[in-house]
């Protein structure tokens, strides 16, 4: 049982629960989706398909989720009460409605007037500032100071920069009053949302939870201290340097610098890994173990893509799509349908049982799910993974096409899961006497 997630600070569950359940849906039809955009994908062609999947995936999904689960994870990590539930309500609001409006008005741009595309891109400005305001308010009265701690705080500007930074990109596509192009401003928005909201935010709140579930002691921070350094100047110079200086060297040298943070946190969790006294994984930390694993395929494929070399001149677009898809349906989708057998089982087993303990025949937290529908989507997800990515190399829509199958398979069986837990109804029965 994960003792470490039990807390008195813990939030109510209605402000946790339907972060899980829309990101289940959200996932659900980005799946579907992906299907229809298959050639677009193969061929490298970000069009509004593209576009629409992308951020369906990125807020819908992964941002969702990542809310829900740190509403919860907060008072762990930082050990104080979450600032405002009411907040956190509001900010669930506006985040998902203005997905929806946002990804839509992408999908097909003559279904819904352009001015939706600006409505929901300041919903979701105002979802993350209150989030934003919700954790540093939570962070305020922490008196826990830690690596992981500082992680956690710092991806929360970064999620404020991306927003802010998406807003000021609809708003140069009429105006047209910044000097880079569409496309050196995406790559901006891209790096700040992966490495700065998203990747920042992994590390900070993996460095906390898998020591935790794997039972790992006597594990070198140190690493997270210079990752932490490395990621933070190696995004801000790229950043810089693709505003400024794109054709230049600079942003492939600050790339590596990000990698290189990314690599020792790697090394972090490996090391964690390795001295773990549960040896035995469940269908969770299997999921978690493949994410790092993924992780590694997309370190792999940002230091090809960084290198540019002229000897895969025709592969580069390739491989930059990979390291995009590596992150975004690998690395991070693993992770949280991994984690979410470690999290939400237990937030919903300690809103029916918390208080029934002792008095009645209670079930355990993984009997709220059904482990072989779990064991199913971790073996369609490196299916529908490896194919997506063959595709890509390959430029054979019809790979692509099947591999989202695969992953509409996934979120089908993880929806289930997911909706079981949620909406598990109390099973307690008398004691022996």
């Amino acid at each position: 049982m994960n003792a470490g997630l039990s807390t008195k600070n813990a939030p109510s569950p209605i402000v946790v629960l339907p972060h899980y359940v829309f990101g289940a849906v959200a996932f659900l039809v980005a799946s579907v989706m992906l299907f229809f955009i298959s050639g677009d994908i193969v061929k490298s062609n970000v069009g509004p398909g593209v576009l629409s999947v992308t951020h369906i995936l990125v807020l819908g999904w992964i941002t969702m989720v990542i809310y829900g689960a740190l509403y919860q994870l907060i008072p762990v990590v930082m050990e104080v009460r979450l600032g405002s539930e009411l907040l956190a309500h509001i900010s669930f609001g506006t985040m998902a409605v203005g997905t929806v409006l946002l990804s839509l008005s992408f999908w097909r741009t003559y279904i819904m007037p352009n001015i939706l595309v600006e409505i929901g891109g300041t919903l979701i400005f105002i979802s993350a500032l209150l989030f934003a305001i919700n954790a540093l308010i939570s962070a305020k009265k922490s008196e826990r100071r830690t690596i992981e701690n500082t992680f956690i705080i710092t991806s929360i500007f970064w999620l404020l920069f991306t927003i802010a930074l998406g807003i000021v990109m609809i708003i140069n596509a009429k105006k047209h009053f910044l000097a880079p192009s569409s496309v050196e401003l995406l790559q901006i928005h891209a790096a700040a949302a992966l490495i700065g909201w998203f990747m920042m935010l992994v590390i900070g709140v993996a460095s906390t939870l898998m020591p935790m579930f794997f039972i790992a002691h006597n594990l070198n921070r140190t690493l997270l201290k210079i990752s932490y350094g490395l990621i933070n100047i190696g995004l801000i110079g790229l950043i810089v340097s693709l505003y400024a200086m794109a054709d230049t060297i600079l942003p492939a040298i600050f790339a590596f610098l990000i990698v290189a943070g990314m690599l020792l946190f790697v090394m972090f969790n490996y090391s964690a890994y390795k001295k773990r006294l549960r040896r035995k994984l469940d269908i969770g930390m299997k999921l978690s173990v493949l994410a790092f694993a993924l992780l590694a395929l997309t370190l792999v494929s940002a230091v090809v893509a960084a290198l540019d070399l002229e000897l895969l001149k025709n592969w580069n677009v390739k491989f930059d799509l990979a390291y995009g898809i590596s992150l975004i349906l690998g690395f991070f989708t693993a992770l949280i349908l991994g984690q979410m057998y470690k999290t939400l089982p237990f937030i919903v087993w300690l809103q029916k049982y918390q208080d029934k303990v002792g008095k009645f025949k209670i079930p355990m937290p993984a009997s709220l799910y059904s482990e072989k529908v779990a064991d199913a989507h971790y073996y369609s997800f490196i299916a529908g993974f490896v194919l997506l990515i063959i595709a890509i190399f390959t430029t054979l829509p019809v790979l692509a096409q099947i591999s989202s199958v695969f992953f509409i398979i996934t979120a089908l069986l993880y929806g289930y899961n997911t909706f079981m837990i949620v909406f598990h109804k109390e099973d307690i029965k008398p004691l022996k006497s």
